[in-house]
């Protein structure tokens, strides 16, 4: 039996956020490590809700599979770090030891599960409820070693709004990425924003994206850039707030289809040079307003053998009434 509601528990009893100390943050970004999140077995952002699913705007939830150490077994401890910068400043970089300093240690969440999923909550009375967050899970097995920490989360209790994954690389820019918000709707997005990975290699911005609709498949095309052999076409999911890869094709193809089902109507695509560092052209198509359009068919007369015998029986009545008026003329 899952201990959802006794590991949200732990938190509203603990003494909040503290300064981290029981990790050793080195090894937390050491990422040659035996065990931990992959890409397809990860935690999910599961936004303002309590364990049961009800709204509740001073609890964020986020959602972790039970994982397996380097020998097999359950790992049973949990650890939530949040910072109010991306976890980018804190992997690398000159002033990345000093801003570990300031990373928050949220309380560890122990679970006796050998399998399955916990749920990990964290209260709005732990952190500043004006601030942006970032973070990650970090699992730790009973011998204490340290697995590879989870994709990134961020989320505001403020405005309400979560991301996970790629969507936190920009969540606190207003002209950023769209990001999910308490009820997964998608806030707005400039499409014409891009993300500069490097100034050098294909800039997807000179691409030309274009697309077109008919049905339910949406055609994407573009052209050709140099810097990349290849390039990785991505969608925004809103039940993940993330991007999800459709596809990586040659650069060459200038032309991918998207077969599109329940969809909100309205699509981000990415475009990201695969082979080399450069520019990320994210693209926005609006289905709702580009669905095929009938044409408006007008009634046409009725046409056929019986219309068409009375057409000359009206004409042949008229020539006739003429040839009688012609004739008492003449008289």
């Amino acid at each position: 039996m899952k201990k959802q509601l006794s590991l949200l528990a732990l938190l509203a009893l603990g003494a909040g956020a503290v300064s981290a100390a029981n990790l050793d943050l080195n090894q937390v970004f050491d990422q040659n490590l035996g065990y931990g999140y992959t890409e397809n077995q990860n935690i999910q952002a599961l936004g303002f809700q309590d364990a049961n699913g009800t709204k509740n705007p001073s609890k964020f939830l986020v959602k972790t599979p039970i994982l397996k150490d380097a020998k097999d077994s359950a790992v049973g401890e949990y650890y939530v770090l949040l910072g109010d910068k991306p976890m980018v400043n804190y992997v690398s970089g000159e002033r990345s030891l000093n801003l570990r300093n300031d990373l928050l240690e949220l309380p560890v969440y122990s679970t006796m599960d050998i399998e399955g999923e916990v749920e990990l909550g964290i209260d709005a009375s732990a952190v500043n409820t004006g601030t942006s967050y970032y973070g990650v899970v970090v699992p730790v097995d009973d011998n204490v070693l340290y697995g590879k920490y989870s994709r990134e989360f961020c989320f505001n209790f403020g405005n309400q709004r979560f991301a996970q994954g790629e969507a936190c690389a920009t969540f606190d820019n207003p002209k950023g990425v769209k990001v999910a918000s308490t009820d997964n709707s998608l806030n707005a997005l400039e499409s014409s924003d891009d993300v500069e990975h490097n100034a050098a290699g294909a800039d997807m911005n000179l691409a030309d994206i274009s697309h077109s609709v008919k049905g339910n498949v949406i055609t994407l095309t573009w052209t050709a850039v140099p810097g990349s052999s290849n390039v990785e076409i991505k969608v925004y999911d809103e039940k993940t707030a993330d991007y999800q890869t459709l596809a990586t094709v040659p650069m060459s193809q200038e032309k991918y289809e998207y077969t599109y089902e329940n969809t909100p109507k309205e699509l981000i695509f990415a475009f990201i040079p695969k082979d080399s560092k450069g520019k990320e052209k994210r693209y926005n198509v609006n289905v709702r307003e580009e669905e095929d359009v009938k044409p408006e068919i007008k009634n046409v007369p009725a046409t056929g053998p019986v219309e068409n015998v009375l057409v000359m029986a009206g004409i042949t009545l008229m020539l006739y009434a003429g040839y009688r008026v012609f004739q008492k003329r003449r008289a």
